[in-house]
């Protein structure tokens, strides 16, 4: 299975596969990336965010995105190069002090002291959760919000697609969460939806 005018690709039962240039990695697999990597590096959900792509080759499925958020952390949708920790939907995040790699498996740390670090008593605690289905059964009964909220995967989506987006057109774009839509761009914002089938429209 494969949809053109890509090149022929086989289908291996991930439908991201089928749509490279316009997912950042796979539909399947990516949310399970950047859902907590936006949870953990950006404090304000309504900031901009400047998204842009770097070619490494002929093959779209080489590019690099790069997330600029406001408060100065930039994301990259490729591996730490060298660490075989965060491929199984992790990441790996680098800061002044270290490095810290994780996935579904393992967690591992550059020094590995950071590990023993604790929380002070003033910092806030993350939401624990052992499963997600787990979770949602638990929310179902007392009403409490998931650990990953229609809010979340929203943003979380809007991330990866304006990342494909910005490897359609192959330059430097600015996206406005709060309007859902790219500053000043109308090239950019036509790629936003499909244009509906007559006679079906949307409706606010």
């Amino acid at each position: 299975m494969w949809l053109g005018p890509l090149p022929w690709r086989p289908f291996n039962g991930e439908a991201g596969h089928t749509l490279s240039g316009m997912f950042v990695g796979d539909v399947n697999w990516a949310p399970h990336h950047y859902d907590f990597v936006q949870w953990v590096v950006n404090a304000d959900p309504a900031a901009p965010i400047e998204v842009s792509c770097e070619l490494k080759g002929a093959r779209i499925d080489d590019a690099v995105v790069h997330y600029r958020y406001a408060n100065g952390v930039v994301v990259h949708s490729s591996a730490y190069p060298g660490e075989p920790v965060g491929g199984e939907g992790g990441a790996c995040f680098v800061g002044t002090e270290g490095r810290l790699a994780i996935d579904r498996s393992n967690i591992v740390a550059y020094p590995s002291s950071i590990l023993q670090a604790r929380p002070r008593p003033d910092e806030p605690r993350v939401y624990r959760a052992n499963s997600m289905s787990g979770n949602f059964l638990e929310c179902v009964r007392s009403r409490r919000p998931t650990i990953c909220g229609p809010e979340t995967a929203t943003y979380s989506m809007n991330a990866i697609l304006i990342g494909g987006i910005s490897l359609i057109l192959r330059r430097t774009l600015t996206w406005d969460p709060v309007k859902a839509e790219f500053v000043g761009d109308a090239q950019a914002n036509r790629l936003l939806s499909y244009a509906p089938r007559p006679p079906w429209r949307f409706t606010a």
